[in-house]
């Protein structure tokens, strides 16, 4: 079965060269990356259209030129906004950076970073300029490890990422993880959890009082909890959840409809069909027709992907 990861458990990149850049263009109004998280860091630069960036304390709207910072660890997911969109990703760990030689640089600007007592900020907190200025540096990443194969591409990726720290330093944009203690109280209550439960279950009958004993809250609260970080309801996440995890099937398997919702937790067909009406405007069928011939459109595109930020992966 396809099924799109909540938490990242593999890291990105290789052993050898731990970094990865995707290139991600959704040409549907599509776009689907549901709440998972890493201990990688990830860039973010929206070069067309526009994103919605949740995390499990604020909600953001990324426009094009936007750039936005994911610190390790965090919760994080990314939904269509616009009907065409395409942003790059950088994904490492802050380790990569570090210098083998114990110097100034690693003690007074990589350790904080390591050690988490710096934090990435927000890029609603830079200026369009300097945005501006980060996004060409992220775009010049993701374009050297997507299509440069020469001997040196590991060493430029590895100045173009500390020249974007630099940047980040001279503008004073990183905060002390001191000024986040206010938020230790919502860190008790993490939908971490939650979410994982969503990505193990979410084939079965879920309930309203397992979803609220993964915390645990007393249910009628935790819906209250729920819709107020995540700006819908429990099952209104939950058959989200499903409904892209079946277009995924549609897209890449050739099981039968009906095997597709059984697949992802619906037992009445006909209930299924009316759920993914009203969150892809069209029917399973005309979605799996329609959207197979846009990508054989662009299938010659560079590292084009479809739909999901995560790749799909195949459980015998």
């Amino acid at each position: 079965m396809y099924k799109i990861n909540i938490q990242e458990e593999n890291p990105h990149g290789t052993p050898y060269f731990p970094f990865q850049a995707l290139s991600q263009e959704d040409f549907c109004g599509q776009y689907f990356a549901p709440y998972h998280w890493h201990e990688e860091t990830e860039f973010i630069y929206i070069t067309k259209g526009s994103l919605m960036l949740r995390t499990e304390t604020n909600s953001q709207l990324l426009t094009e030129g936007n750039v936005y910072f994911i610190n390790p660890g965090m919760v994080h997911g990314i939904f269509g906004h616009s009907e065409v969109s395409h942003h790059y990703a950088l994904l490492f760990p802050m380790s990569f950076l570090s210098f083998s030689q114990y110097d100034i640089c690693q003690n007074e600007l990589l350790t904080p970073l390591l050690s988490k007592k710096l934090l990435f900020p927000e890029g609603s907190s830079l200026s369009l300029e300097i945005s501006l200025q980060i996004g060409s540096l992220i775009s010049k990443a993701a374009r050297l490890y997507l299509e440069d194969t020469s001997a040196n591409t590991a060493l430029s990726i590895k100045i173009i990422l500390l020249q974007i720290l630099e940047i980040l330093f001279q503008e004073h944009a990183f905060s002390s993880a001191q000024k986040h203690e206010a938020e230790k109280d919502f860190e008790n209550h993490s939908l971490k959890s939650v979410f994982s439960y969503i990505e193990k279950h979410y084939m079965e009958p879920v309930t309203l009082e397992a979803l609220a004993e993964c915390i645990p809250l007393n249910k009628n609260y935790f819906c209250k909890f729920f819709k107020e970080k995540v700006g819908k309801t429990p099952f209104a996440y939950l058959n989200e959840y499903r409904i892209n995890q079946a277009a995924a099937q549609l897209l890449k398997t050739t099981a039968p409809i009906t095997e597709v919702a059984l697949n992802n937790g619906y037992e009445n067909i006909s209930y299924f069909v009316r759920q993914f009406k009203h969150y892809k405007h069209c029917t399973p069928s005309d979605f799996r027709t329609s959207v197979k011939f846009q990508s054989n459109l662009i299938s010659n595109s560079v590292n084009q992907r479809l739909l999901f930020h995560v790749s799909a992966q195949h459980k015998g």
